[in-house]
């Protein structure tokens, strides 16, 4: 080959090489900083046992619909919970990319805790999302922040004061930990992991994905929205297809003067279901790139129990999920009794059983993806 065209091909080269040494170099110092985020938000869980004295709400609990050796129900007597604690996440093989169990229930807690707070917060919302590897099926099922709940080890409240409880008592990391006990006693369902998020952080979030689109279902008014100095603001939402930033969705999610609990509820799932979607759309479960945005924007405000490795197997199964698939459920006007006051009310036992078996596939279902 010629002088000038081997000095052109050489050229070319070095400079091909240098683009993709410097696209390589950007990638992995993006990935060390995601997971120098991700790990700020693992906390390590360290086994406690609480006695729990107080029959069971549910008369007779399922049975287990888990891998073979894990029970959903603890023994009586006794109640298995972790309290997350300092530390760095279990070894884990970081190329795991499907989960390791047949079926994952992940507990999601929102709180609204502020800047000027100085106690632990109370969590408004209150979801479990079910995820069944082998089949697919994915389900939700929201709880309202009011029910009225036994705590294992004793004590009883709204299910929202489970965290601050846990908290108080176990001290930090506490919370998540008598949270997802509760929740596991209430329904007889094991619950796994939990994923917490302040709403501060879940506002960032949306404003990072760009908004999100929801299909507003009726006209909402709220007279008196409560507002971060604790005053009241006028809000309302027309009907139809909309496009909210995160401070607008937060107020979709969290206004409920115009209904109930149980609204709130239903709309704190079609926000979920929102995110998910423009997930999806960004193509974020197929590629990573950018995701050191992602993450940076969500530290500070995210704690779980979730590793390293079961995160990537989750986004990994979600590429396969369609939105419209998803099973959602929710305790509500239904399925509850009034008790007398300071309680609030309770699940119905009978209808709750049968709720929990529609959520866990153990009965026949009749929720959609609307």
């Amino acid at each position: 080959m010629p002088p000038l065209p081997r000095r052109l091909v050489i050229s070319a080269f070095l400079l091909i090489s240098l683009i993709v040494a410097a696209t390589m170099l950007r990638l992995a110092l993006e990935w060390r900083q995601a997971l120098a985020d991700i790990d700020s938000m693992i906390v390590t869980p360290a086994a406690i046992t609480l006695p729990d004295t107080l029959a069971d709400r549910l008369d007779d609990p399922l049975p287990s619909d888990s891998d073979a050796g894990s029970p959903e129900q603890a023994a009586p007597g006794s109640f298995q919970a972790t309290v997350p604690g300092p530390g760095a996440p279990a070894p884990e093989s970081e190329n795991a990319l499907q989960l390791n169990q047949a079926t994952l229930n992940i507990l999601l807690l929102g709180t609204d805790a502020r800047a000027s707070d100085t106690g632990p917060p109370r969590t408004d919302a209150l979801v479990l999302v079910r995820i069944e590897r082998d089949s697919g099926r994915v389900s939700m099922l929201s709880i309202p922040r009011d029910l009225w709940v036994s705590y294992p080890g004793g004590g009883e409240g709204r299910i929202n004061a489970a965290y601050a409880r846990g908290e108080a008592r176990f001290g930090p990391g506490g919370g998540a930990s008598l949270a997802k006990a509760t929740v596991s006693r209430l329904l007889g369902v094991r619950v796994d992991n939990f994923v917490l998020i302040n709403f501060q952080g879940f506002e960032t979030l949306i404003d990072q994905l760009g908004g999100i689109r929801v299909d507003v279902p009726e006209a909402i008014y709220d007279p008196a929205y409560p507002t971060e100095d604790y005053g009241t603001i006028e809000v309302r939402f027309r009907p139809g297809q909309q496009v909210f930033d995160g401070k607008r969705a937060l107020i979709y999610a969290r206004t409920r003067h115009a209904d109930s609990d149980f609204g709130r509820n239903q709309r704190q799932q079609l926000v979920l279901m929102a995110i998910f979607e423009r997930i999806r759309e960004r193509g974020l479960l197929q590629q990573l790139t950018s995701l050191d945005d992602y993450t940076r924007a969500l530290r500070g405000y995210v704690k779980t129990d979730l590793s390293r490795s079961q995160m990537l197997a989750i986004a990994s199964f979600a590429r396969n999920v369609d939105g419209d698939s998803v099973l959602r459920y929710a305790i509500d006007s239904r399925t509850i009794v009034d008790l007398r006051e300071p309680a609030t009310f309770a699940a119905d036992p009978a209808a709750l059983k049968r709720l929990v078996g529609q959520f866990t596939g153990q009965a026949v279902s009749t929720a959609g993806g609307q």
